[in-house]
């Protein structure tokens, strides 16, 4: 009973630190690259500004 719960904890244990790992490459690269990312992510919601007031302007052009 005593070894399948150590064998757990290991397991548990080593999970989390694959975790963590993934964790802080994740944060590396996301200091490393983040103007970058800004820029996409400002461009995806400048975008999706744009194409919702070109519908709205059409929808609003339609009902006239």
């Amino acid at each position: 009973m005593m070894e399948n719960n150590e064998n757990f904890l290991d397991s548990k244990m080593i999970a989390n630190f694959l975790i963590a790992f993934a964790l802080m490459i994740t944060a590396i690269y996301y200091f490393n690259y983040s103007e970058e990312i800004e820029g996409e992510v400002n461009s995806v919601i400048v975008n999706s500004l744009k194409d919702v007031n070109n519908s709205l302007a059409e929808q609003d052009t339609a009902r006239k």
